[in-house]
């Protein structure tokens, strides 16, 4: 199941879900949209903070070559500590929704 229908889960998870990506500034704000401001999306279109997190997949785009973010997840409590994340190797693998969701409750019970 996709993530956009399972906000009401993550709403009662009180999680704020910011997505960021290499995309351009226009797309993101389509995204955003799409998902009716329920996930705030972030431009990273030079990969800066990507990189600077260590998530940048070199040439990891298959059909070009270019540069793409590996997937990943944070929980980040309200005071900026690190409670949980999940990275991938590369940009083709994905964590299911419903894993996500099962994951983020266990942790958020484990910190709260």
């Amino acid at each position: 199941m996709k993530l956009e229908k399972q906000i009401d889960q993550l709403k009662s998870l009180e999680v704020q879900v910011l997505a960021i990506s290499k995309d351009e500034p226009k797309n993101t704000q389509k995204l955003e949209t799409k998902m009716k401001g329920n996930v705030t999306f972030i431009s990273d279109s030079r990969g800066e903070l990507i990189a600077s997190l260590g998530l940048l997949d070199k040439e990891g785009n298959p059909f070009n070559g270019s540069d793409v973010a590996r997937i990943s997840k944070m929980l980040v409590n309200e005071k900026q500590e690190l409670l949980w994340f999940r990275f991938t190797k590369n940009s083709r693998v994905r964590i299911s929704s419903n894993e996500l969701i099962d994951e983020l409750s266990k942790a958020i019970k484990i910190y709260k």
